[in-house]
């Protein structure tokens, strides 16, 4: 009966730590480049697991000397950290989805000002007021910078996309592995606290 009782408040614990981790995690700055950010995370998730491991010491050697999980206990234990970790993992692939999506609408933005610009009266107005005789230069540089840009941006484009579609994959398979976690350690988890009453 007592070791049910630590395990549940273990549980507890552990999940109100996890959830003032992803609060605190969720007020940061974004950072630039989205790879930038899946290396933040995962160093966020290692110094959160640090944490834990740390506390979860802490705590069992604040137990009554004797008392030991069982290995059903241990399991479950294990379990709900992977779920918790599974979870985690879903969050960050969202997050980075969305920072896709949002680089791919700028990205498209950008590609539609560049092709407006690249227009013969684009670029007829970007020399408009330059006040030289050397119109036909220029205009050949802008034009040749505006192409060199378009380039870019195609290639840039086209590089979000293919992460893009690979993200929503990996999710698509995050998101099934955290939800048959979830049917098969949350019915245990009521048959315990079921078991407790």
């Amino acid at each position: 009966m007592k070791i049910t009782t630590i395990l549940y408040i273990l549980v507890f614990v552990f999940s109100t730590n996890i959830f003032a981790q992803n609060n605190q995690s969720n007020n940061l700055p974004a950072l630039q480049n989205p790879v930038e950010n899946i290396s933040a995370e995962l160093t966020k998730i290692s110094k959160s697991l640090q944490i834990f491991n740390k506390n979860f010491k802490s705590f069992l050697e604040t137990l009554p000397q004797g008392i030991k999980f069982s290995e059903k206990q241990q399991n479950f234990l294990l379990a709900f950290e992977v779920l918790n970790r599974a979870e985690q993992r879903v969050q960050i692939l969202q997050k980075f989805q969305i920072e896709l999506t949002e680089k791919q609408a700028e990205i498209k933005t950008r590609l539609t000002r560049v092709e407006e610009d690249s227009s013969p009266e684009g670029i007829d107005r970007s020399v408009a007021f330059q006040g030289t005789t050397r119109t036909e230069e220029i205009r050949e540089g802008r034009r040749k910078s505006l192409e060199a840009e378009r380039s870019s941006l195609r290639q840039l484009s086209a590089q979000i996309n293919q992460n893009l579609a690979d993200t929503t994959n990996e999710l698509r398979q995050a998101t099934a592995f955290v939800q048959r976690l979830r049917n098969r350690i949350l019915p245990q988890l009521e048959k315990e606290f079921s078991d407790f009453r």
